[in-house]
């Protein structure tokens, strides 16, 4: 804006002599004194006392032109006025100054309704690049608007129309921009043009046009018609084309996507393509045959698609590192490159690999200040092991890079004459065998002996000087010094400084090898916060989003807490995209407001899975055959839909199902995440439907609710209270008449329960280091509506210890018991422990270990559980498969008096004692967990009767009869198989 000067401004003086018909003289204002000092209107973007610090003019003092400049110079450097006039008026003893101003908006919003993904929204308000807390002009509006019209073409939305609103607020000088999106009909694809330098045959223009897959359907069952035209989906198809030209040898192929026509009246588009087919380049090698998967890997023309004699060396030292990682320690690589015939090129590697080496030891000398384990952890070279790298893990690029970080870890330690050299020596008696061998000449270390900070305050000086590396008596060097210069400026940033600068200076201390530091910090101005804006609330409770941003009026502007505020949003999981801002970001002026625009997620999404089990879960349900169980197959399929920030609360109300022929499940949960204001603590309502045949013995039908509040006390230890109410029903027992009638009957259970949590583990999904602990305590009685008194006690002990890198061994302890205290004569069924299989013991099938029926031989649960598991984990091939071997063992008992470690079964009505299993199991890393194979082989699995009659034939034995006499018919003598196999995803514990 022009900036209007004070002689100019008298005309407003020289008007008013002439209405008063009084013949003007000249005036000269200068020297004058002023009066006062006014603005109009009064309401001004910065508060009045601001105001008056900015501003050189001062009530009583004589008046300056140069003054007045400077005045409006420091207005217009806040950054919050458009337009500034001054308006000087004369009265009998001084003059009156009027600034007139007109302010500045800054961007608080930009929102985009009416979007038809792809683009979504995100990427149609980043294209507009209107930045939160900038300035707003009207005049960009229409530049962000063609920028979003060449997103929404480039994604076939030829016929969008954008509209717009800007919605102004004068009291905090904020612009909210709403664009209105009417996508239209998204284009089609209309075929394919082809241009080439060389002729192409109709055959290949139709494998080339498939290739794009363009067209619908897929290449053996084509459908008529074509996809609709997207950005990604017209990349991937050029993408497609030059993969399957490069497939001949053809890595330089070029395929460029020279325009798109586009049809308005039938609304299609036209890819117009330009191929350059390039010449056959062949890539072998001499001298050791290298599989082509592997060859595409290491020689990086077939990455960037092009052949310069860099890629090529760098191909010749990646074969070097890749056959020194073989053993072959002395391999050198050598290439040439030739043209044999026209169009074709021939790059061609000469190895000689030389005799195959192994790395037998590493040994380090010299070393005093750091143990060698410590200078181990950092060395990449590794000897050879019968694990993993079988020839050793060297090459001589390795050994440098880790004599380098020795050197560094030395230097950041005060020792700046460090010396570090390797030696690498062949055995005498055989030079396949070698030895590395690592020098380390530590020198003098060198301490701080004073460190002097100037700029602090004496209180943030003694805060700092506890944080920093470089103090007295520490180790010096310049890394500590850059560290500590981070985080000085870091906590000044976070104070409201942040134009704070930093230098140092050192010299020579008292005595040699020790350094005086002086630190020098120049804050510069300190900022705060004027206001907290939260923008983007369409639904969500503006109390709920306050409650969690930690940043307040007055506070030092820090970015650490704008930064913690943020994340506690988005803690709550109900915002697609927390953007933060402070308003007028290059203004100079004391107070700023900092925004928040929280965009609100979708609030329902939905979930559709299908799968399958493959146990041993089979045998037919009509008959009293195969109690162990027989392999069998279930599918499933599961449905979810959610509905996030119920009420704008931040709460999640869902419902899951699940369908398999074993299982029907439904369950209703509401989870009140961050409980009363409270981050660490969550409540959770539920209501549960589950039909199972998971236990072969009988069928089983829950109805359940149940309240629970979750305290997470730190990061590893967690607490739950809850009440659960649930009727159970059991049916289709497969089970003596006798037991039938005593177990059948409906229940009722009222519980009240509390969980304790500690996990330290370092990966839950796959942990190699820590220890995970809990204790589950629930107490059943009629007091809580139940029909049966009981209590229950869970507790699980895992432990993980790291051999080396690669090596783990986990181990487990589980134990459970439940306590009759009056009620029903016996424990339900459904309440017992019923256990065995792939996550507790792996020579069962799934549920089938403890006590049994004497008749049938159907499981019947205990009211005692113990479980211990080792394994040793271990890599086989690469970073993503690995091996376990393992041992199991453990039962389910009849009763806490009954748990015994001996490991013989008496008869074939003893189930009361130690079942072991052990084997071996691949796992196979995967994003969401390691999918697993255990097969196991158990030495003792329990003996036992089966019923081999009918079902009548049951029913129709008085009771109290022996069944299984000797000379009878209808029982015959079984037992768990020996082997299992087990198939599941994620670490048995």
């Amino acid at each position: 804006m022009p900036l209007r000067t004070f002689a100019l401004l008298l005309i407003a003086v020289f008007a008013r002599a002439q209405q008063a018909e009084v013949p003007p003289e000249p005036l000269s204002l200068e020297g004058q004194p002023v009066l006062r000092v006014e603005f109009r209107p009064t309401e001004q973007p910065l508060p009045r006392e601001e105001l008056d610090r900015m501003l050189p003019l001062r009530a009583g003092e004589p008046l300056q032109a140069a003054q007045v400049r400077q005045a409006i110079e420091r207005l217009y450097a806040s950054g919050r006025f458009a337009d500034i006039v001054v308006e000087a008026t004369p009265e009998a003893s001084g003059v009156v100054l009027i600034f007139a101003t007109q302010p500045n908006y800054f961007i608080s919003r930009v929102s985009l309704d009416g979007e038809s993904e792809p683009p979504n929204r995100n990427q149609l308000t980043t294209s507009a690049q209107l930045e939160l807390g900038a300035p707003f002009h009207e005049d960009a509006i229409a530049a962000s608007i063609a920028r979003m019209q060449e997103r929404l073409r480039a994604n076939g939305l030829y016929q969008a129309t954008i509209q717009h609103r800007v919605d102004k607020v004068e009291s905090t000088e904020e612009a909210s921009i709403y664009f209105d999106l009417n996508a239209g009909k998204r284009a089609r694809f209309a075929g394919i043009q082809i241009t080439s330098q060389e002729p192409i045959s109709l055959e290949t223009q139709e494998q080339l046009r498939s290739s794009t897959q363009w067209h619908r359907g897929i290449s053996f069952l084509p459908l008529p018609g074509w996809r609709t035209a997207t950005e990604s989906r017209v990349q991937s198809g050029v993408e497609n084309l030059r993969r399957k030209l490069q497939g001949d040898d053809r890595l330089q192929a070029r395929v460029t996507l020279e325009r798109l026509d586009y049809d308005p009246v039938k609304n299609r588009v036209t890819p117009i393509l330009s191929i350059d087919r390039g010449p056959v380049i062949e890539v072998r090698t001499t001298g050791m045959d290298i599989g082509k998967n592997r060859l595409r890997q290491l020689v990086p023309i077939y990455q960037e698609r092009t052949v310069d004699r860099s890629l090529l060396v760098e191909g010749q030292r990646n074969l070097t590192e890749y056959l020194q990682s073989e053993g072959y320690f002395n391999a050198s690589v050598q290439f040439t490159q030739s043209e044999p015939s026209p169009g074709r090129s021939l790059v061609e590697y000469q190895i000689d690999r030389g005799d195959r080496h192994k790395l037998r030891a590493i040994t380090i000398v010299g070393n005093k200040y750091f143990d060698t384990p410590t200078l181990r952890e950092r060395m990449y070279v590794q000897p050879a092991s019968l694990i993993r790298f079988r020839s050793g893990r060297y090459s001589p690029r390795m050994l440098t890079q880790d004599v380098a970080a020795i050197r560094a870890l030395y230097d950041a330690n005060g020792f700046r004459e460090v010396q570090v050299s390797s030696e690498v020596t062949e055995d005498p008696m055989d030079h396949t065998l070698i030895e590395v061998r690592v020098q380390v000449t530590e020198g003098q270390q060198w301490f701080v002996e004073t460190l002097d900070i100037e700029g602090l305050d004496p209180e943030d000086e003694n805060y700092l000087r506890s944080t920093l590396r470089s103090t007295e008596g520490q180790p010096f060097s310049p890394s500590n010094v850059a560290a500590d210069r981070d985080a000085m400026l870091t906590f000044l940033f976070n104070n409201g400084y942040p134009d704070a600068t930093f230098n140092w200076t050192q010299r020579e201390g008292a005595s040699p090898q020790l350094v005086a530091l002086h630190f020098v910090l120049m804050p510069g101005k300190r900022q705060y916060v004027r206001g907290v804006l939260v923008r983007g609330l369409e639904t969500t409770s503006a109390s709920l989003v306050a409650s969690r941003i930690v940043l307040k009026e007055g506070d030092p502007l820090s970015q650490s807490q704008i930064g913690d505020s943020q994340q506690r949003l988005y803690d709550l999981g109900i915002f697609a995209k927390v953007q933060t801002a402070t308003q007028n970001p290059e203004g100079e002026e004391e107070r700023k407001n900092v925004i928040f625009y929280a965009d609100e997620a979708r609030k329902y999404s939905f979930n559709l899975g299908f799968g399958a089990q493959v146990a041993r879960i089979g045998g037919d349900r009509s008959s009293l055959s195969s109690p162990g169980g027989q392999a069998g197959f279930s599918p499933r399929a599961s449905v979810g839909v959610s509905r996030i920030n119920f009420l704008g609360l931040g709460h999640t109300i869902s419902l899951q199902t699940l369908a398999s022929t074993l299982q029907r499940r439904a369950l209703l949960n509401y989870l009140a995440p961050q409980f009363q204001g409270n981050p660490n603590l969550a409540l959770t309502m539920s209501a549960l439907f589950n039909d199972a045949r998971d236990v072969r013995t009988f069928n089983a039908r829950r109805w359940e609710g149940s309240v629970q509040l979750s305290q997470r006390f730190n990061r590893s230890d967690t607490a739950q209270l809850r009440f659960t109410y649930r009727r159970i029903t059991v049916s289709n027992l497969q089970i003596s008449n006798e037991l039938a009638q005593q177990l059948s009957r409906p229940v009722r259970v009222g519980l009240i329960g509390s969980s304790l949590f500690r996990d330290r583990r370092d990966d839950p999904v796959d942990s190699h280091r820590g220890a995970y602990n809990s204790l589950d305590v629930a107490l059943a009685a009629g007091a809580f509506g139940s029909q049966t008194s009981f209590t229950r006690v869970i507790t699980r002990n895992s432990t993980y210890h790291q051999f080396t890198r690669e090596v783990t061994l986990a181990r487990s302890l589980q134990f459970g018991y439940i306590g009759r205290m009056g009620g029903l004569p016996d424990i339900p069924l459904a309440e017992r422990f019923f256990s065995g299989g792939a996550s507790s013991h792996r020579g069962f099938p799934d549920n089938q270990a403890g006590p049994r029926d004497p008749r049938t031989g159907f499981p019947l649960g205990g009211t005692a559980l113990f479980f211990h598991s080792t394994e040793l984990r271990f890599p086989l091939i690469g970073d993503n498969l690995g091996g376990v071997v393992f041992h199991d063992m453990g039962n389910v008992f009849s009763n806490i008096e009954n748990l015994s470690f001996r490991v013989h079964q008496r008869n074939l009505l003893d189930f009361d004692y130690m079942v072991h299993a052990v084997g071996t199991g691949i796992r196979y890393r995967t994003p969401v967990g390691p999918i697993r194979i255990d097969v196991a082989y158990g030495p003792n699995t329990p003996r036992f009767f089966g019923f081999s009659g009918t079902r009548d034939q049951l029913l129709a034995l008085p009771a109290n009869t022996p069944v299984c006499a000797e000379g009878s018919q209808l029982c015959t003598d079984q037992r768990i198989n020996r082997f299992q196999f087990h198939f599941s995803l994620g670490q048995t514990f």
